[in-house]
């Protein structure tokens, strides 16, 4: 489930990790810049103004809506999420013609309502503790298709294609089979390599 409301609260209890002055983009398109908490329960990210200098909404993730989580390193770096829904929000509607082309061409979003966040924190070396407090929140909030496997997550370096594009991948809601196909599917490196994910590691 994702929430998007116009007030704000900062969290009271279960702040596994919070990162001010946190940009997000949401599909290519940046909402503002705002906190960034990781919680136990959710992700919330608000309090913040848009780039038009306007109030940003405030947008709360549940965990079971977050199909994977990593570490992206280019075009800049980011905790990089994919959401099992799709996102839409007024904010983002003007302007969308400006949004960047998706590189796929076997990718079509009409067949796989999804959205791609990517929160870019103000200081590069918050992103391990980012991506580490996203593991440790979701591990809480396992899907339970999945409990009947010894490792309910999935690496992204069990991946034949496409492993070096992303950095401590972790899918959490979706099959073997769907979870590869869907890392290729949403895979950003073309041909040129104007985007692509380190899987190197830190």
């Amino acid at each position: 489930m994702v929430v998007v409301s116009s007030t704000f609260s900062v969290p009271a209890e279960g702040v596994l990790l919070q990162t001010p002055s946190t940009k997000l983009l949401v599909n290519d398109q940046e909402l503002g810049t705002a906190t960034l908490y990781i919680t136990q329960n959710n992700v919330l990210w608000g309090g913040g103004v848009s780039p038009s200098g306007a109030a940003a909404p405030t947008i709360s993730l549940l965990y079971p809506s977050i199909s994977l989580h990593a570490v992206q390193r280019e075009p800049s770096p980011a905790l990089y999420m994919v959401l099992n829904y799709e996102l839409r929000l007024p904010e983002l509607s003007q302007g969308a013609g400006d949004a960047p082309e998706d590189d796929d061409d076997d990718f079509d979003a009409d067949e796989h309502p999804i959205t791609q966040l990517r929160f870019i924190p103000q200081n590069e070396n918050d992103l391990q503790a980012m991506y580490s407090a996203m593991s440790q929140g979701q591990a809480l909030h396992p899907d339970p298709a999945d409990e009947v496997d010894d490792d309910p997550y999935m690496d992204g370096e069990e991946f034949e294609e496409g492993d070096e594009e992303f950095e401590d991948a972790e899918e959490s809601n979706l099959g073997t089979e769907d979870a590869a196909s869907r890392l290729r599917q949403l895979r950003l490196e073309n041909a040129n390599g104007t985007q692509s994910y380190d899987g190197t590691g830190l």
